[in-house]
């Protein structure tokens, strides 16, 4: 059973991954797009996943609950707004 996901809030999620992507990081990238793939290509640790899920959290005003989350969740820019976009915890 998958979880609904919202395509608004998915696109916002991109847009803010690929925006926050190179402070995190701390280089300038080429571009950035959802078949990017967060470890391969933009050399995130565990601990720069986590910046990057609290700058999403942070830039989008939302809460992610991230009980369910996993390594194929961070394979791509694309995969982790799916995970993000529908794992929103409840104000």
């Amino acid at each position: 059973m998958s979880t609904p996901v919202d395509t608004t809030l998915r696109g916002q999620v991109v847009d803010t991954i690929c925006a926050v992507v190179p402070r995190i990081t701390r280089q300038q990238l080429p571009s950035v797009g959802e078949d990017t793939r967060l470890m391969e290509d933009l050399n995130l640790s565990s601990s720069s996943t986590l910046e990057l899920m609290l700058e999403i959290e942070e830039s989008l005003d939302i809460q992610i609950n991230v009980e369910d989350i996993d390594r194929d969740d961070f394979r791509t820019v694309g995969t982790l707004a799916d995970f993000v976009a529908g794992h929103l915890l409840d104000e």
